[in-house]
């Protein structure tokens, strides 16, 4: 899309003022020309922030609850204008998608054309579904003799939920997928590329938006407090990895898991998408405070958008994971990564010490603990 210089997108903003101890509403334009912003305290009737190029900031970045920072000011989205909502989110809706037991070597390249198709992933969890979920997802089914296949196939391993947005996203993704059949399906569809069979297809694919949200609310909503489908992670012999929300941006999440999966030392045993609040991140990364100058914006960044937590274990339980995944990982800097360790998580997708595509623990003891802070503590919030 070509955009004219006067062309804007208006969010509707909160500041905390230290100064002044209050909380201020602002608003936030962005020009998509030429890449720049203005910050207007419509109270005061004057600008905070002239109209000035940011280039780092991009338009996937305001996303209604993430956090920007527009020259060391941190504003939440709340909301947009109406103007802004008709032309960014035209025709926009919701679709769920579900990755069946497939070997787990190939869920980063699924998810890297879910991606590369335009979609947006809102929630994200692996799990195991049962018999009811199976029944209620294939519901317009009939046939008494596939539907058991079906359930004992999907029930059999681990699968992948995501909700995903996009234009015309139901539709879309059951364009995306192609036929049934792998056989019979449009050749660069992803059933046509790693489907093998009329079972074993790759993934599923809601019809209306009435069984879209049916579906969403038994995979992704709770009962009583707890998870409908229960996270995966076991606390256990295992490390912390968080992909952070630039890595979503760049479209590089399907390539990391892929990375982490194929290295032959480690397996996925949870993953969730998570939204990080500024004080979730401060608390978080408490044990960097003082210690690492980039500590404010690490956590500032965790809070920019959705991160997706992973709790990885080693094939080989002799050994450390903690220690053998930073070495996966690299160093923090991804420049040095790039010169001592280039085939390092962090020389391949991370672009500065703060945007270094993961985080992972870096003690023995905080693996288990940092994975608990995300699939007991922030998963029930």
């Amino acid at each position: 899309m070509v955009h004219d210089y006067f062309d804007k997108f208006t969010f509707l903003c909160e500041m905390y003022d230290e100064a002044e101890k209050e909380v201020k509403e602002l608003i936030l334009n962005f020009f998509p020309f030429d890449n720049s912003v203005q910050v207007i305290d419509p109270k005061k009737g004057k600008n905070l922030v002239k109209r000035v190029q940011l280039p780092p900031l991009r338009l996937e970045m305001l996303e209604i609850g993430n956090i920007v920072n527009i020259f060391s000011k941190l504003l939440h989205i709340k909301d947009c204008a109406p103007a802004t909502k008709r032309d960014l989110f035209k025709n926009y809706e919701r679709t769920f998608a579900l990755i069946k037991p497939i070997p787990a070597s190939e869920h980063g390249k699924v998810i890297t054309f879910i991606m590369k198709h335009g979609f947006r992933i809102v929630r994200m969890k692996n799990g195991r579904v049962s018999k009811d979920f199976v029944m209620q997802m294939y519901r317009d089914i009939d046939d008494n003799q596939t539907l058991p296949v079906i359930i004992d196939y999907v029930t059999s391993g681990e699968v992948i939920g995501l909700e995903l947005e996009g234009a015309n996203a139901i539709e879309k993704w059951r364009e995306c997928l192609g036929a049934t059949d792998p056989s019979e399906a449009l050749p660069g569809t992803l059933r046509n590329l790693y489907g093998k069979n009329k079972l074993e297809n790759v993934a599923h694919a809601c019809k209306t938006s009435e069984s879209v949200k049916t579906v969403l609310d038994l995979y992704f909503g709770f009962d009583d407090g707890k998870p409908k489908v229960p996270f995966q992670a076991t606390f256990k012999n295992c490390t912390c990895c968080i992909i952070k929300p630039h890595v979503l941006i760049d479209g590089n999440v399907g390539a990391i898991l892929e990375q982490i999966v194929t290295s032959g030392k480690f397996y996925i045993s949870a993953i969730a998408m998570f939204s990080v609040t500024l004080t979730d991140a401060r608390e978080f990364y408490e044990v960097y405070k003082g210690v690492l100058p980039e500590y404010e914006d690490m956590c500032v960044h965790l809070a920019e958008g959705k991160c997706i937590a992973l709790e990885v274990k080693c094939i080989d339980s002799k050994l450390n994971c903690v220690c053998e995944f930073r070495k996966e990982c690299g160093p923090r800097d991804p420049d040095l990564c790039r010169q001592l360790y280039p085939n390092s998580i962090r020389a391949q997708y991370g672009k500065s010490i703060v945007h270094n595509a993961v985080h992972c623990s870096d003690l023995t003891e905080e693996g288990e603990i940092e994975v608990e802070y995300f699939f007991k503590l922030l998963a029930t919030k």
